[in-house]
């Protein structure tokens, strides 16, 4: 039976004495990580979790982070990862839908989490995951009680048990608990390994943050593997540079704003990096522009585009480093997500669920046995989402005559101007060109005339200048009149971005259309 526990269990047999995780300047092998697991179960059983029990952590990246999501299972409970970045009322929904009875919280979320207990009152106890003598003596100190708990026999969770909710939707509307079982999430792991072709050797780099499967799931692909993690709390490029260099990563997941910030660094060219042989990356559309400059400032590292999203397992394909080399003649599939992954069915569906030819852009849907059984306590968006058979992603795309996936939009996000329909990652494509613009994002306004305008929000690259003029007049040279933006607001600070590092076209947009609905 495919399980957690049984995958640690592997773990150890294969590589005891192996390096599992290292954090700050602690490192723990595989044997002492299943010893920790095994007490942390005990813990958590102490505290009142049985089988099915939901367990919210709400902390940074840590070596404890990733004994939890074995730990929590091994209880017989199901993991609830929280976006640290949602703001209390939106973590309080999560806790409240999930039906959460513990939150375990780090130093960073001490005072947040004492706020929730009001906001959330189904919570049974505040755990305090900390090292702060008396910091939180309102709380459960699990180190304290970590020394009275001896090893506790697994609970037997495996199979179609979940594993896990993981709340989705950051980006588009309220997060709803898409549920992930042991079995889906375990084959999509197996699935990633093959394409990737990671192995026992390899230092996998955690920097993207762990409620996120980007980072959650390179931490399982360990111990699937027997593997090593290093894990770094945040992201900082000139950290990250530093990282790889004295620890010798041999294979780093990121998203799109990471890569942006490591290859723009203006030090680079100073650290060995000759370690990293493979990134993998995803989480959002990436310019080609983005992806060239990659190629050629990490010439030693192979790139894996992995498309999907949570609901899907989380991944769907994968654009392999064969089909990112740029051909003589300057043509490439850098602008593919590319095949999908073994196990896994994409089709193309119009609005009236009929599959769509190669090039005919309609709903990417997906299934297999890694796709959610569906979204908690949500019955009918679940049959919507799974209408016909297919998970329907919600992603605009086609599939050319080699079976390469091409996104072209979040469905929701197109915007119709004039009855014409424009993809917002086209236009973004070609703004992420201009040598001037670092961050992007386009999206429809209201427009007397046309119902909707293509707008854009920039942020220029420091040091750089550009005007609204000449940001359309390069759009206009690349793209046709009415996908051309009419209109730019630039802005000196980060655009805002989900706890995925996806830019929040709902944040920038909603100024816009307080007072209008928006047709799509």
């Amino acid at each position: 039976m495919y399980s957690f526990a049984n995958m640690l269990r592997r773990a150890v047999l294969v590589n005891r004495h192996g390096i599992a995780t290292r954090f700050e300047g602690r490192q723990t092998s595989w044997a002492e990580t299943l010893e920790r697991v095994q007490r942390l179960a005990s813990a958590l059983q102490r505290l009142g979790i049985g089988p099915g029990d939901r367990v919210a952590i709400l902390a940074g990246n840590s070596d404890l982070y990733v004994e939890l999501l074995f730990a929590i299972p091994w209880a017989g409970g199901v993991v609830v990862p929280i976006n640290t970045r949602l703001a209390s009322e939106e973590i309080a929904h999560c806790l409240a839908d999930s039906g959460s009875r513990l939150l375990i919280v780090d130093d960073g979320f001490l005072r947040a989490a004492r706020q929730l207990h009001a906001l959330a009152p189904e919570l049974a106890q505040l755990v305090y995951a900390g090292h702060a003598a008396g910091a939180a003596a309102d709380c459960v100190n699990l180190d304290a009680l970590l020394a009275s708990c001896g090893p506790v026999a697994d609970a037997g969770r495996g199979g179609t048990d979940l594993f896990a909710l993981y709340y989705t939707g950051g980006t588009t509307g309220r997060s709803r608990g898409a549920m992930l079982t042991h079995q889906g999430m375990i084959t999509n792991t197996l699935q990633w390994i093959f394409e990737i072709g990671v192995g026992r050797d390899d230092l996998l780099l955690v920097v993207a943050p762990m409620f996120h499967l980007v980072g959650g799931l390179n931490a399982i692909a360990a111990a699937a593997l027997g593997a090593g993690l290093y894990l770094m709390p945040r992201f900082e490029p000139r950290a990250v540079l530093q990282a790889i260099e004295r620890e010798r990563v041999t294979k780093a997941a990121l998203v799109p704003t990471m890569i942006n910030a490591i290859v723009a660094h203006p030090d680079i060219a100073k650290f060995d990096l000759s370690s990293l042989r493979r990134i993998s990356y995803g989480g959002s559309p990436i310019s080609e522009t983005l992806l060239r400059r990659t190629l050629e400032v990490l010439p030693q590292a192979l790139l894996y585009q992995v498309y999907g999203q949570t609901e899907g397992g989380p991944n769907i394909s994968v654009l392999k480093p064969e089909d990112h080399r740029i051909a003589a003649d300057g043509g490439s599939r850098l602008g593919s997500a590319g095949q999908p992954i073994i196990g896994t069915e994409v089709v193309i569906l119009d609005k009236d669920e009929a599959v769509l030819a190669a090039g005919e852009v309609g709903e990417i849907c997906v299934r297999g046995l890694t796709v959610s059984p569906g979204y908690w306590n949500l019955p009918e968006e679940t049959a919507h989402a799974q209408r016909g058979g297919w998970l329907h992603t919600g992603d605009a795309g086609y599939l050319d005559a080699d079976g390469y996936l091409y996104i072209v939009d979040r469905i929701k996000d197109m915007i119709i101007t004039g009855g014409e329909n424009v993809y917002c990652q086209e236009v973004e494509n070609i703004l992420y060109a201009h040598p001037a613009v670092a961050e992007c994002a386009v999206f429809g306004i209201p427009d007397e005339r046309w119902g909707e305008r293509v707008h854009a929000v920039v942020r220029l690259r420091e040091g750089c200048s550009a005007s609204e003029d000449e940001l359309i007049a390069h759009c206009r040279r690349h793209l046709a009149p009415y996908k051309c933006i009419r209109s730019v607001d630039f802005r000196s600070e980060p655009l805002p971005l989900s706890g995925a590092n996806k830019i929040l076209k709902r944040d920038l947009r909603a100024a816009y259309w307080q007072s209008r609905s928006r047709a799509v």
